[in-house]
């Protein structure tokens, strides 16, 4: 697929005529032919039907009309960013995060960005993982932020931090006084929920090497939530390393012999839909913040 045959498909479309479309584009009207008769074999659906002497788009070339829309629009706008590095970003995106990653790391990039351009304007959304998963899925986000999802095959991904998760205790947990793994059953764990998409912390590898059963009590859906708990019950749960450490005043993580329980901090976004330059350096505010975060402790 290229960018000349997505151009003649979209003229034709809006046209529903070949004729009228090469005259626009000044082309001949057996090159704007050709041309969708390759999208059409190398998608292996057809785009038009003949109704009298026009065409009309079929279902598969109204959805492709308007992913070719949107991928010209996109082009042309990267474009222009890149012919011009000092020019003003601007557009509405639609974007979004798993709660703590939405509020510590997404809401002060965007903000950082929107600030050297007030012409940009955004949905921001705090959302489950599993939830910022299934959007962009669905492709009703342009950039999420998540931990630990599976690959789909509508989803584009890119990992931007790796860590582990640790075991955590609140401060004076009894636990704390004996601290070795078989007493973990003596006390009921809480865990995020489960989420479709997503890789679960109730089942990781590591709870069977460590030879460790949980006895869950209660499920939360944002790691503040855990966090809270932790200060006020003799719970123990999972969190990101990061997380640990960084309320570490309240917060004491326990490491078993040989543990392994990695997690990954992953960017999500439509596979079909082109990153933008708003797009990209918002990854790269984002991944600084992590990497910045995760250096510190």
């Amino acid at each position: 697929m290229k960018i000349d045959q997505l151009q003649y498909f979209v003229e034709t479309a809006k046209r529903q005529h070949i004729g009228q479309a090469a005259r626009f584009l000044n082309i001949s009207p057996s090159a704007i032919s050709h041309s969708i008769t390759a999208l059409e074999e190398e998608f292996g659906h057809k785009f038009f039907e003949k109704q009298g002497r026009q065409i009309k788009l079929t279902h598969h070339g109204k959805r492709l009309l308007h992913r070719a829309e949107f991928l010209l629009a996109e082009i042309g706008r990267i474009q222009l960013e890149v012919a011009n590095e000092d020019v003003e970003l601007r557009g509405n995106y639609k974007i979004a995060a798993t709660h703590v990653l939405c509020s510590e790391f997404l809401t002060p990039a965007w903000m950082e960005l929107q600030s050297r351009h007030p012409s940009l304007t955004s949905v921001m959304q705090s959302l489950r993982s599993g939830d910022v998963l299934s959007r962009a899925d669905s492709g009703e986000i342009d950039l999420g932020f998540c931990f630990c999802p599976h690959t789909t095959p509508n989803v584009q991904q890119e990992i931007l931090h790796e860590g582990t998760l640790l075991i955590c205790f609140g401060k004076g947990h009894p636990f704390l006084k004996n601290p070795k793994t078989e007493n973990l059953s003596r006390y009921a764990a809480i865990a995020a929920l489960g989420a479709p998409g997503i890789e679960s912390c109730e089942t990781i590898p590591a709870f069977v090497k460590a030879n460790i059963v949980p006895r869950y009590a209660n499920f939360y859906d944002s790691y503040d939530i855990a966090v809270r708990a932790l200060k006020f019950n003799t719970f123990w749960t999972l969190l990101p390393d990061f997380i640990a450490y960084s309320h570490r005043d309240a917060i004491e993580p326990f490491i078993p012999h040989e543990w392994k329980a990695p997690y990954r901090i992953v960017a999500v976004w439509p596979r079909y839909r082109i990153k933008t330059v708003v797009l990209d350096q918002l990854i790269d505010k984002v991944t600084a913040s992590i990497k910045k975060l995760a250096l510190i402790h």
